[in-house]
């Protein structure tokens, strides 16, 4: 891809020296995400992280729910790398639910739609991501576009490569599972956890769920971590 010399908006100049900002695509002039990194950049911590973040962004290419990772430039600027993502535009569901000063119910087709599309998006990055999360998954990572009709999760944080063993695997999938369920929880109380005194399976019994087949779902996700638990005990 190339990419138009023009006047561009910044975003936000970081204290190592990374500066964020928006460029545009001279082909099909288009506004992408572009991170310009000093060739001459001491913060190794910081550059590991953001190639790790490349890493797991490339692995995703293929999923609809998370911003693509398009290329770098590091000879048109004598002083800076440049590396360039796709942006997904859209309005942060925490911040929407929080304004409106409401809540989504269970048996209303649209919160079945947002759960069923964060099913895909956390199945994509379990199984076609080998990186970690640095940080768990919440509503203020889920994005919507203005019609309600696309979801997109954002701003997620990859660590590390994950060991390639089959009892780890079980742990990453059991920690997105809850997660998952913390999730939708969250989405139908719009409170995070750190907002409550109640655990998420005393607050999964005082939603008082209609619907048993989600309420079955929400808690055997809740439980996943903690089975796998047991499990390796009873193994060991």
């Amino acid at each position: 891809m190339h990419y138009r010399k023009q006047a561009i908006k910044v975003l936000r100049h970081y204290e190592s020296g990374i500066i964020k900002q928006v460029a545009y695509c001279s082909d099909k002039d288009f506004p992408i995400e572009c991170y310009k990194i000093p060739k001459c950049f001491e913060h190794y911590e910081l550059l590991t992280q953001f190639f790790n973040q490349i890493g797991a962004t490339k692995e995703l290419l293929l999923s609809k729910y998370c911003p693509s990772y398009l290329g770098f430039d590091d000879m048109s600027d004598g002083e800076y790398n440049q590396y360039f993502f796709e942006i997904k535009k859209g309005q942060p569901l925490k911040k929407l639910l929080t304004e409106l000063g409401k809540t989504l119910l269970p048996q209303i087709p649209l919160f079945k739609f947002w759960a069923k599309e964060l099913l895909y998006a956390f199945r994509d990055i379990t199984y076609k991501s080998t990186y970690c999360l640095q940080k768990n998954l919440s509503l203020k990572n889920v994005y919507v576009n203005e019609i309600g009709v696309k979801v997109y999760l954002k701003k997620i944080k990859f660590g590390e490569q994950r060991d390639n063993d089959l009892n780890y695997h079980m742990h990453v999938e059991s920690q997105m599972l809850k997660m998952y369920a913390k999730l939708l929880l969250e989405m139908l109380t719009n409170r995070h956890e750190s907002q409550m005194n109640e655990t998420p399976l005393q607050q999964l019994e005082f939603l008082q769920l209609d619907d048993p087949e989600l309420k079955c779902i929400l808690y055997e996700c809740l439980m996943a971590e903690e089975k796998t638990h047991k499990m390796d005990e009873e193994k060991y």
